[in-house]
């Protein structure tokens, strides 16, 4: 049989246990339901604080703020209404208000990741070669962008919007982001009205296609920030780019590099995930060179192989780089960190490793990783070369 969760203190329990309760009660969609509790807890302007008190207001008053919630934001498109037992709604927001409460500083955050790497079909997501990002990696990213206040920061394949979560947790920058996952568009929708944001800034449509496509069309034209982990793989119209000419089997993740290019300004920021192989590989030799020649690479992070476990163990790199100016050419000599994380915060299964001592119910926080020793090195470097 399968393990059953215990409620557990971090968000990832909680929302697993929520799934076998759901599943085991009444067979309802457990990402619609989790979607709409939080959200409603959210319209309702509840604080962790106000809420720890009264866990459990009692199905009727959980279905009557669902109900306010639903007229108010159509924009998240809940189907249906919440046909589970009160009793197992009742349970499930319980769960959800100890999730939001233990995860302290991450907050909505931290349980919305929770629900899009838990919830969000898998298989899908595999699929397209589009995988959860976790917390520690993108505050890595965040923080070594030195983000400044006014700043326009973009993530064309946002996922559930950590990237530009974080991105509004950091400066008073404005965010944008789009995503053809339907599921994950709704929940970075909540999560850029958590986070100050209007929900129009985050929008389905494919950044290959057209990145100010369906309703993208109030992307500004000067974007100074690119923070994104693309899928990939996956089918792509070739027609249009440059690096279908350069390479005899263009992924997909090479066509999002060429797109995160063309959208930034001269001079803006990025910071991409991409496959190891297109740092190291031979065959991928030619996109590195139209790399260089149209942005300066500060640096190369690599990361372990569990980092994207349980999902997918293939290997990753962090790689940050500017845009070069209008006929800006490579000076002979540009030094580039290549710095390796050795602890992914995860065992060989995927499963969390926590640091000594540390309370699990802090999530990411509390993982044995050393991300932070890498952000030390990497952010002297790049004050000192310039990036920002």
């Amino acid at each position: 049989m399968a393990k059953r969760h215990g409620a557990g203190k971090s968000a990832r329990s909680a929302v697993a246990r929520i799934e076998e309760i759901v599943l085991a009660s009444s067979g309802a969609d457990a990402f619609e339901l989790v979607l709409a509790l939080a959200a409603a807890r959210l319209f309702a302007g509840a604080s962790a604080a106000a809420t720890a008190a009264a866990a459990n207001p009692g199905a009727k008053a959980i279905r009557a703020k669902v109900a306010r919630m639903r007229r108010a934001w159509r924009w998240l498109e809940l189907g249906g209404e919440l046909d589970v037992p009160d009793a197992t709604l009742e349970e499930v927001w319980s769960l959800l208000e100890g999730a939001l409460a233990n995860a302290a500083k991450g907050g909505m955050g931290e349980v919305m990741d929770a629900v899009f790497e838990e919830l969000v079909t898998r298989v899908g997501k595999g699929d397209k070669g589009q995988f959860f990002t976790p917390r520690h990696v993108v505050d890595l990213a965040v923080g070594a962008m030195g983000l400044s206040d006014g700043e326009r920061v973009i993530d064309p394949a946002c996922g559930s919007g950590a990237f530009l979560t974080q991105a509004r947790a950091r400066a008073r920058v404005t965010t944008w982001g789009c995503d053809v996952d339907a599921r994950a568009v709704r929940v970075a929708k909540v999560l850029a009205v958590a986070s100050g944001e209007k929900p129009e800034a985050r929008v389905r449509a494919d950044a290959l296609q057209d990145p100010r496509a369906r309703g993208a069309t109030a992307w500004p034209k000067r974007i100074d920030v690119v923070l994104t982990n693309p899928p990939f793989a996956g089918e792509v119209n070739r027609a249009g780019f440059e690096v279908a000419r350069l390479v005899r089997r263009a992924e997909r993740d090479a066509f999002f590099l060429e797109r995160c290019v063309t959208l930034l300004r001269p001079g803006g920021r990025l910071a991409i995930v991409l496959p190891h192989g297109k740092v190291g590989a031979p065959a991928w030799a030619p996109l590195r060179r139209w790399l260089v020649e149209r942005a300066r690479v500060f640096a190369v992070v690599s990361l372990p192989r569990e980092t994207f476990l349980p999902h997918t163990s293939q290997r990753t790199v962090l790689v940050l780089a500017k845009k070069r100016a209008r006929g800006e050419t490579p000076r002979p000599k540009e030094n580039i960190l290549f710095v390796a994380s050795e602890r992914a915060g995860k065992d060989a299964a995927g499963e969390p490793v926590w640091r000594a001592g540390a309370d699990p119910g802090e999530g990411h926080r509390a993982l044995d990783h050393d991300l932070s020793d890498v952000a030390t090195r990497l952010t002297a470097f790049l004050g000192e070369e310039g990036f920002r």
